[in-house]
């Protein structure tokens, strides 16, 4: 019985100690009229809470109307002194090959969270993204929202 109590305490212990709390922080912008105009960026202020790097992603929502299966953007990140700190083009497919519009489906609306390939050192503070559309309609249609998540690394 005793050999039971303790097998029990070591797999809740494991348990507990395997669990990895992962903080993403992001906010995203609504774009006017589902039309994302080149010359309006999508701004999100992201306070970052302890120096460190963090992983970027793009987040990304549109329609089932909309017209390319990928988004091109540049993403300016700024910090509280307004100086840009780093400049980042995304081009990222939302379809498969086969055209299936991959990412997060709701009903007609597409949810994709983009894993940049860019790890950014950030200071404590909040941090303004700046992202506009690089593709070549303008303005670019049945878009919802576009913004950034960062996740700590350590």
């Amino acid at each position: 019985m005793r050999s039971i109590v303790y097998l029990l305490i070591l797999f809740i212990a494991c348990g507990l100690l395997s669990c990895r709390q992962v903080v993403v922080n992001e906010r995203i912008a609504d774009i006017p009229a589902h039309e994302w105009q080149q010359n309006h960026a999508a701004v999100v202020d992201l306070d970052v809470a302890a120096t460190a790097p963090y992983q970027l992603y793009f987040i990304f929502r549109h329609t089932e109307q909309y017209p390319y299966n990928n988004i091109v953007a540049k993403v300016t990140i700024k910090d509280t002194l307004n100086k840009v700190i780093a400049a980042l083009t995304v081009n990222a497919p939302l379809a498969s090959a086969s055209g299936k519009w991959e990412g997060n489906a709701i009903d007609d609306l597409y949810d994709h969270f983009i894993k940049l390939n860019t790890i950014v050192p950030l200071r404590r503070g909040r941090y303004h993204f700046i992202i506009t559309h690089q593709m070549k309609d303008d303005p670019l249609p049945f878009v919802l929202n576009a913004g950034i998540a960062i996740e700590k690394q350590k």
